[in-house]
């Protein structure tokens, strides 16, 4: 299931100064109540480690790939992902975490989480879906990450998650199902001692599952005025996210807000100030082009809708642009190596 009121979110650049710090800062406090020495953990960013703690301070997903690997030399904690998402608490994602915890329901919680979990601490592309009374939240890395990094990001991801929802609704809350798209590591017992589930590894995404029945309970502190506040900080702070976005990213933003009717290269020079001759030198310099932006977006929606919707294909070609069914397959096997069937689940 897609949620059609969520906008579509182009995607970040590595070098976008685009990544709240509530994470590192609470990373930092965690490894110094160790013992530990942390102003070596923002080593090769360019940053003091006090910045850490200023929520002004916006990292690139390059600068914060740095300061996890710091981490895990400082700390020898390969399950640090782990450890750190048991610590977190809804304070820690700063006023996403004031939004959810003023909403009315499980139910709004999900759909302030799915419209704005990157106004947190956010390395992963998320994604919510409901099925069959199951919610299942995959967490994939932003950009490729060696895999010790990638572990932490998707255990993080996954252990604050459901520490938050245990804390919430209880100790009793239970996992259905988590799988991981990475081999099993050697310290397996963290993942069973904390999810205490049924386990996978070396799967096609990283996966956790829950009952629905948990978003159907009423919270006690709904507070609709406190969350209507929090929301609009998230959504200023999502602005200011965009603001700092590359020239590849701008133009990913531009082509995103109408996808059905995508602009023409001159529409999107036009929108972003500049001529479309000095737009297609800019790109070029870059190593790509509006042409290139444009395909990639367009496969990236339709495997979207590949994965989570029973849309036909003359459906999906309409959504990105194209003409009919035809256009999009040959068009997706060309951008993917793939038939469309590949990606239905």
């Amino acid at each position: 299931m897609i949620d059609e009121t969520r906008p579509a979110r182009a995607p970040f650049e590595r070098q976008d100064k685009s990544i709240a710090t509530f994470l590192f800062s609470l990373l930092k406090g965690y490894l110094q109540k160790s013992g530990l020495d942390v102003e070596s953990l923002t080593d090769n960013t360019g940053l003091e480690a006090a910045a850490l703690d200023y929520q002004g301070t916006l990292l690139s997903f390059d600068q914060c790939q740095a300061i996890i690997a710091n981490a895990l030399r400082l700390s020898r904690d390969p399950a640090l992902g782990i450890n750190l998402g048991r610590q977190e608490t809804l304070k820690d994602f700063g006023m996403l975490g004031y939004a959810i915890a003023s909403s009315n329901s499980g139910w709004d919680a999900l759909k302030i989480a799915s419209h704005y979990y990157r106004a947190s601490t956010s390395l992963s592309d998320i994604d919510f879906e409901v099925t069959q009374g199951r919610l299942s939240i995959t967490s994939s890395p932003s950009h490729p990450l060696a895999l010790a990094l990638h572990r932490f990001v998707t255990e993080e991801d996954f252990a604050s998650t459901l520490c938050i929802l245990r804390s919430h609704f209880g100790e009793d809350v239970q996992v259905e199902t988590i799988c991981f798209d990475y081999p099993e590591p050697a310290y397996r017992q963290a993942y069973e001692d904390f999810f205490r589930c049924p386990l996978s590894f070396d799967a096609p995404v990283s996966q956790l599952c829950i009952s629905t029945q948990l978003l159907d309970v009423r919270a006690p502190s709904y507070n609709p005025v406190t969350e209507d506040i929090a929301i609009k900080f998230c959504a200023n702070l999502l602005e200011q996210q965009d603001a700092n976005r590359s020239l590849i990213s701008q133009v990913n933003v531009v082509l995103l807000r109408n996808p059905e009717k995508f602009p023409s290269i001159q529409q999107v020079a036009d929108q972003l100030g500049l001529s479309e001759r000095s737009l297609r030198r800019r790109l070029k310099t870059l190593n790509t082009s509006y042409r290139s932006l444009l395909n990639n977006l367009r496969k990236e929606i339709a495997i979207r809708y590949l994965r989570e919707s029973n849309l036909s294909l003359d459906e999906i070609a309409a959504l990105i642009g194209l003409s009919d069914s035809s256009s999009f397959y040959r068009s997706f096997k060309q951008w993917t190596g793939k038939a469309p069937s590949h990606y239905r689940r």
